[in-house]
């Protein structure tokens, strides 16, 4: 019997296809059902296996079901069985079908009864149809790797590997079925042979070209995979990706150029620079001023060209230096890549040495930061505390000591902690003349031109006008007091690692800190409650909006459902006085005196870590005003020309403004579509070029992992509910109480989220000391912050998550 029935099943008459071996390698040809091509593809491949099996029609099951559970008793001997579906809809040009139909693993093949069980569970699947197989294989023992590997990019067809595995729970489904853990790989077709570090990666890439190779190269596969411990890759499907008739069919050329381009320009940029120190570059998306965690991964140019104009291009250094730090002259912290915002971690890190040390000093010191945040890139959104030394703190010397031993000699380790020494105590000040005073005095000054302007209303300045001032008066000030917030924050870590202050005391600290989020929910209670009138709260609260640099991400005075939830109240907070105990003074006293911080006391301390974190929020508050009425000025400007919002977008901030005050041309309207047009069909190909949080060398643009980050937990607390996904520009304002949120980057623009009685936040993107994560400590709301692109997909998915920040731990459960 072969396959429909009809003769005895011998070695190779009972695996179907028969003339498998004689079939041309290299065309289409191998392609069948799922038991066929696989039938056809065993005989063929060298660097892979295929699992022994059998198949057969349910036409022939119906005429002879015991006869097949015979055979396949004398096949396998007993052996575990893999029961699973080939339907002839399954695996077609047009659609796969994927997970349509029921598959059986572990099945016990002594047990005559459980496999007529699982023949049967998964003809029962189908739609009735004599002419669907069912597929019957050993299980593959001993599993250390599975997953899926697609030979291009789902979504765009870019010219990747896509390896999506499970190499934690030993099972063959964890990823086809979409549970448990698993981490994504993406490798360029273009990858060289040594970029690929790991040899289990390398082998699934070899399997994966062989596969190609006997398929056609042309033709974008969709290949499950399993890898025993003695190292051999068993393919346990391959089927078409269906989806490529939607892809753009130039889009691998447009990548791979896009690609060799972007490894020129970072070859380049890590070359030695003459006035900065360091021998190469890193290029992230979190460090420093973590522009993923303000603008997103992939923001438009409007929201890109504002950044640049308001902090990236010279406010950084330039407020850095006013506060003792080294300058960095002539050069911009952040570059982009493929549409990507990515900080220069070298002129980063030099801008965080103290002015006045050796250039062989230097040079050693960026150095070793860069080795270390290379060696360990799951630290690229901590480096301030985890990598960089920005501060004399209280574990200074045992951090140099840890972690870069034997980078500076004695007399220099000397110099440089008296120079960052001298540094933290003329920052500590809380004299008038210090730098935190006058940066607190100038936003003073731009928050009183804004009420002078019109209570919040966008003011009668053109858009030059209202940058300059908002760059002079708002985030060169915003700069220095978020540097001094940075500041105080490494100080009381270090004391509670010290043992100084214990981790509750200054989890209390935060707590009793009054920020605009705790006086943004109060004001939103009485609006609710009817002492507020909701005109008021909209001149004070009116231009925050979620997506702060976003031109289509809408103010809190234009959302109509801003009030919708009458009824939801916020979370009453209570916000006890923080006084330190006589322990506590002494110690941190101690440790003052130790670190060389004369003339600041442990009541200091707590004043300067009030002011500068309080501080920072507020600026950040008053800045953004300005910030927001210069987006609706473009939005004016451009309603005159019938540009929409998000049209608009897609244009630099610097072309708007040349429009703006230059005379007009006739042809204006068309330039600027045509242009507007090309910015769209250049981000199709950004989109498609697959980057990672880090780019070291050329190898992390060829070689590219999802990374997964370590989350910063805020509380202790522990909550489980349901999830509710928002981005920038959600409408949404309903069934988020006791809900937790999820949001990509944690722009504090996302404040009203603090209205609706949420039982906890958890974002993709952000940092320790980030704006979310300061609201979160606030008001003592259990937070995970920066979980990383997987963790975070996943628990969207979920629909539910355990977070229990005391155990630091986030867990998607399903809903």
């Amino acid at each position: 019997m072969h396959a429909s029935g009809q003769a005895d099943p011998g070695p190779s008459a009972s695996r179907g296809g028969g003339g498998a071996a004689a079939r041309l390698a290299g065309t289409v040809d191998v392609l069948g059902s799922k038991a066929e091509t696989l039938e056809r593809l065993r005989p063929l491949l060298r660097r892979s296996v295929v699992p022994d099996g059998l198949h057969f029609t349910v036409g022939a099951w119906r005429d002879g079901s015991a006869f097949w559970v015979a055979a396949i008793q004398v096949r396998f001997g007993g052996a575990p069985l893999a029961v699973r579906s080939s339907a002839r809809v399954e695996d077609g040009v047009r659609a796969s079908m994927a997970g349509s139909f029921r598959s059986c693993l572990g099945v016990d093949g002594s047990d005559a009864g459980a496999v007529r069980a699982a023949v049967e569970e998964v003809i029962a699947s189908y739609g009735g149809s004599g002419e669907d197989q069912v597929l019957v294989q050993r299980m593959v023992a001993d599993v250390v790797l599975s997953g899926v590997l697609m030979t291009h990019a789902l979504d765009t067809g870019a010219p990747y590997y896509v390896i999506n595995y499970d190499d934690e729970s030993g099972r063959t489904d964890r990823v086809t079925g979409g549970v448990g853990v698993n981490k994504t790989l993406s490798v360029h077709h273009e990858s060289l042979p040594g970029y690929i570090e790991s040899e289990r990666v390398a082998a699934l890439v070899e399997t994966a070209r062989e596969v190609e190779d006997l398929c056609g190269r042309r033709l974008p596969l969709d290949i499950e995979f399993a890898r025993t411990r003695d190292g051999r890759v068993f393919v346990l499907q391959v089927r078409r990706i269906a989806a490529c008739a939607s892809w753009d069919r130039f889009i691998a050329v447009r990548v791979s150029e896009s690609l060799r381009r972007i490894e020129r320009f970072v070859a380049e940029r890590s070359a030695p620079r003459a006035a900065i120190a360091g021998s190469r570059t890193i290029l992230g998306q979190m460090p420093d001023w973590n522009p993923a965690e303000i603008l997103g991964t992939h923001p438009r140019p409007l929201a890109t060209s504002l950044y640049r104009r308001l902090v990236t291009d010279r406010t950084w250094r330039a407020a850095r230096v006013a506060m003792g730090y080294r300058a960095v002259p002539g050069e911009c912290l952040m570059v982009s890549l493929a549409g990507r915002p990515y900080v220069d971690v070298r002129n980063s890190f030099n801008s965080f040495l103290p002015r006045g040390l050796e250039r062989t000093v230097e040079d050693r010191l960026v150095d070793a930061w860069l080795d270390r945040l290379a060696a360990n890139p799951e630290l690229h959104d901590k480096v301030e505390f985890a990598v960089a030394t920005t501060v004399r703190d209280f574990g200074f010397d045992a951090a140099v000591r840890e972690r870069y031993p034997g980078v500076l000699r004695a007399g220099e380790l000397v110099d440089y902690a008296a120079r960052l020494t001298a540094l933290t105590r003329r920052c500590v000040s809380l004299g008038p003349d210090g730098t935190l005073a006058r940066a607190t005095a100038c936003i003073e000054r731009l928050a009183y031109r804004q009420r002078a302007a019109g209570a919040g209303e966008p003011g009668p300045w053109r858009l030059t006008a209202l940058l300059r001032e908002c760059r002079r008066l708002g985030t060169h000030p915003f700069a220095v007091i978020a540097r001094h917030a940075f500041v105080a924050e490494a100080l009381l870590r270090s004391a509670v690692e010290r043992e100084a202050l214990a981790p509750e005391r200054l989890a209390a600290f935060k707590a009793s800190l009054e920020t605009v989020t705790s006086r943004l929910t109060a004001d939103f209670d009485a609006v609710l409650g009817g002492t507020l009138a909701p005109d008021v709260f909209l001149r004070r609260y009116g231009h925050l909006r979620p997506g702060t640099y976003d031109l289509a991400s809408l103010r809190y005075d234009q959302r109509p459902d801003l009030f919708a939830a009458a009824g939801t109240r916020a979370r009453e907070l209570a916000r006890p006085p923080f006084v330190l105990g006589p322990a506590e003074v002494a110690a941190l006293d101690a440790l003052l005196q130790e670190a060389g911080l004369d003339g600041v006391d442990a009541r200091t301390l707590l004043r300067y870590a009030r002011q500068a974190v309080t501080g920072r929020e507020h600026a950040k508050f008053v800045f953004t005003r300005h910030l927001s009425d210069a987006l609706e000025e473009i939005a004016r400007w451009g309603a005159g020309l019938d540009l929409s919002r998000e049209e608009l977008s897609w244009l630099c901030v610097e072309e708007i403004a040349d429009q703006v005050t230059s005379p007009s041309v006739s042809d204006r309207d068309e330039y600027l579509r045509e242009l507007i047009a090309l910015r769209r069909r250049s981000a199709e190909v950004g989109h498609a070029v697959r980057l990672g949080h880090l780019v070291r060398d050329a190898h992390d643009l060829y070689v590219v992992p999802a990374h997964r980050s370590q989350p910063n937990f805020v509380t202790a607390r522990a909550v489980e509910a349901a999830v509710v996904r928002l981005d920038s520009r959600s409408l949404r304002s309903d069934g988020l109480a006791r809900a937790v949120v999820c949001i990509e980057n944690a722009d504090p623009g996302f404040d009203w989220i603090f209205t609706r009685d949420i039982a906890g936040l958890v974002t993709r993107f952000g940092g320790t000391n980030s704006h979310m994560a300061i609201r979160c400590a606030e008001i003592g709301l259990p937070a995970a912050i920066g979980v990383g692109e997987q963790l975070f997909e996943r628990v969207v998915a979920a629909g539910r998550v355990e977070l229990d920040c005391g155990a630091r731990v986030v867990r998607p459960l399903r809903g």
